[in-house]
């Protein structure tokens, strides 16, 4: 199952433990975290401007993103899906953008954000999230996406 990931999401990913993961993946198949272009760029600004603490975290996920891709648990969004995202809306903010690519792929979006997670659930899109480090798969009442194709 493919996971359209926001940047606070993946940095928790990267940096804490996370438990349930083996469950939703035995529940849903492999899991493959999606990245955006907009994401690696939020993390290297973290990277570069961030106090220390939030500056080495996010400097260990794209080390492990990198590490990840190699591996086929992570990819990047390619230029025909990028593309694919309505183009009559400009200017929109990175979590805009994951949530109108998540509704139109059909994929569940991962994030932490509380106000981007009652969006998406408004918009019809499923949400995981974390509650005490633990994966939480969020149905969205609207019109679930799960198992579209």
């Amino acid at each position: 199952m493919e996971i359209v990931s926001d940047t606070s999401f993946l940095m928790v990913l990267c940096y804490e433990p996370v438990k349930n993961l083996d469950a939703l993946e035995s529940k849903f198949g492999k899991l493959i975290w999606l990245i955006h272009p907009q994401t690696v760029d939020e993390l290297m600004q973290l990277e570069k401007a961030a106090g220390i603490k939030r500056s080495k975290i996010a400097n260990l996920s794209l080390r492990i993103i990198k590490n990840q891709i190699e591996k086929g648990d992570f990819r990047y969004l390619d230029e025909i899906e990028l593309n694919q995202i309505d183009k009559n809306v400009t200017n929109l903010s990175v979590d805009s953008v994951l949530l109108n690519l998540s509704f139109q792929k059909k994929r569940p979006l991962a994030t932490i954000d509380k106000g981007l997670i009652t969006r998406a659930l408004k918009k019809g899109v499923d949400v995981i999230t974390l509650k005490n480090n633990k994966i939480i798969y969020v149905h969205s009442k609207v019109g679930s996406n799960l198992n579209h194709p």
